[in-house]
């Protein structure tokens, strides 16, 4: 038990660190890197424009950026934002709660309206609803994130609800093409030929045979709800990691992209991480 979960705790640092380096190098050879707006502000003196480009100049050696980097990250400073000028750590602070609670609520809305709607879809196999829900769950999938965001901006609705509208579709269809795979299986046909009622044959036949899939389906959600979410927070100026992440591009804010970079990558890890071992605990547990 030890063992394995020591390892599980490697391999997610493993991969945050590749995570940051890979998208420490994109950000220094992306277009404009060493230029910076703040240049251009005549109210500032010679002096002043000097010390901006010698910063810029310093993060331009990314190995030994990194390895500062990674210095100081072991006695838990996370560096100062270039554009904001305040400490990484307190940005962080007051942002993640902000993308926390939108994610945590538009990943319940998405999952109870999706796994609603496959389960009405198959229990009363109405042709009708399956036809309706399906040609939703379409529409949604092919709306840009940033054109739904709009149309909420315009509306002044809960930006948590275009996240919402924009996940439920994927869990609808996994779920719907799962039930419906799993009332083939030879012990659900014998047991709804024996005459048991359908929320039973759901209840004990159907759903110990989809939980594993569904609970592999509930890391994935993060990540596809978290990916969805950022554009959204910059359209709605949400003040949460994806408006920060988008002033931090706009400066090439180096130190503030590592950082965000290393929250992403540690949110979507963890939760497929938690959710394979959720999945292999109930299949030993089954079995």
């Amino acid at each position: 038990m030890l063992r394995s979960v020591g390892l599980a705790v490697l391999r997610l640092l493993v991969i945050m660190l590749l995570a940051s380096m890979i998208g420490a190098v994109l950000i220094r050879v992306a277009p404009g890197f060493s230029s910076d707006e703040q240049q251009l502000n005549s109210s500032l003196s010679a002096q002043s424009i000097q010390a901006i480009k010698q910063a810029r100049l310093t993060n331009s050696d990314l190995p030994r950026y990194y390895a500062n980097y990674l210095a100081a990250l072991l006695r838990g400073d996370l560096g100062i934002s270039q554009s904001l000028n305040q400490p990484v750590r307190d940005l962080l602070r007051e942002r993640i709660p902000v993308t926390m609670r939108s994610l945590v609520l538009a990943l319940a809305l998405a999952w109870l309206i999706g796994l609603a709607l496959a389960v009405a879809a198959q229990l009363t196999r109405s042709r009708l609803l399956t036809f309706l829900t399906d040609g939703v769950s379409s529409t949604f999938i092919s709306t840009p994130a940033v054109v739904l965001a709009l149309v909420f901006v315009l509306l002044r609705l809960p930006p948590q609800l275009a996240a919402t509208l924009l996940v439920f579709p994927k869990i609808y269809r996994y779920s719907q093409n799962l039930l419906q795979q799993s009332y083939q299986l030879p012990h659900v046909l014998t047991a709804r030929a024996k005459g048991a009622g359908a929320w039973r044959v759901l209840a004990w036949h159907v759903a110990p045979m989809a939980a594993p899939q569904m609970l592999a389906l509930v890391g994935v959600s993060v990540s596809i709800a978290l990916g969805v979410l950022l554009p959204i927070e910059v359209i709605c100026d949400v003040p949460g990691i994806g408006q920060l992440a988008w002033q931090a591009a706009q400066s090439r804010d180096l130190p503030l992209l590592v950082n965000l970079t290393l929250v992403v990558t540690f949110v979507t890890v963890c939760a497929t991480m938690l959710s394979d071992s959720a999945r292999r605990s109930f299949t030993r547990s089954a079995a």
